[in-house]
């Protein structure tokens, strides 16, 4: 049983078509797109898909999938996602740097690199999921970010051959939200744009008020194209 309560940090994530309608999708439909959306980015997918209907199962008005990867990653580490006839998704995960050794050593933390890629690899994965869904190029998506806990945090750069900024780096919120309404076809074609401004406008509230960019656009783009 995943314990919600015992950790501060968490990011999640929400999304929603703009055409709302509560059994707008079947479950069948729902079932089908989220296998599709299974894309590995880093070896762990944004969207994990149990085929074999253990901890990806229907519940109420659609489906969800609560996984706790402790034993394979070796510290604690569980995530969760839901998705409704209506088209909405959410997703939570505990955020690493909670548990990680590297970052547990170095305090209470956000990782500059594991930011970059969460925001990449969950815009990247919700396009394909409403693609696979049939919402239309034209049709409005709103994904919104929370991170959770993170007031005290000093965001940090956990890889010594990432690129490097003065500190302390700390955020005075409790929690940063930031969020975009954008064509599907559009969110699909500037993804890595998209994914570079949102991580931008999260680090300005870890005080760094002129985020390099272009080296975050380069951790995005990377990233994005693995797939």
């Amino acid at each position: 049983m995943v314990d919600w309560q015992k950790y501060e940090g968490y990011r999640e994530v929400t999304a929603y078509p703009a055409d709302f309608s509560e059994n707008r999708f079947e479950i069948e439909a729902l079932w089908k797109a989220a296998e599709k959306a299974e894309i590995l980015y880093r070896g762990w997918p944004f969207i994990f898909f149990d085929r074999n209907k253990g901890q990806t199962y229907v519940i109420d008005d659609g489906i969800e999938t609560v996984v706790d990867l402790t034993q394979v990653r070796r510290h604690e580490c569980f995530e969760m996602w839901k998705l409704r006839q209506s088209g909405l998704f959410f997703h939570r995960a505990l955020m690493d740097e909670e548990t990680h050794p590297r970052a547990v050593e170095q305090g209470k933390v956000l990782s500059l690199e594991l930011t970059v890629y969460h925001i990449s690899e969950a815009i990247g994965s919700l396009w394909h999921l409403y693609t696979e869904l049939g919402v239309p190029d034209d049709e409005l998506l709103t994904i919104s970010f929370t991170y959770k806990g993170v007031k005290g945090r000093n965001l940090v750069v956990l890889s010594p051959t990432r690129m490097g900024f003065m500190g302390p780096q700390i955020c005075r919120s409790s929690q940063i939200s930031r969020e975009r309404c954008l064509p599907l076809g559009e969110w699909r074609a500037s993804e890595v744009d998209i994914a570079s401004e949102i991580s931008g406008e999260i680090f300005q509230q870890f005080q760094w008020i002129e985020p390099n960019f272009s080296s975050i656009r380069e951790l995005a783009s990377k990233l994005l194209a693995k797939r």
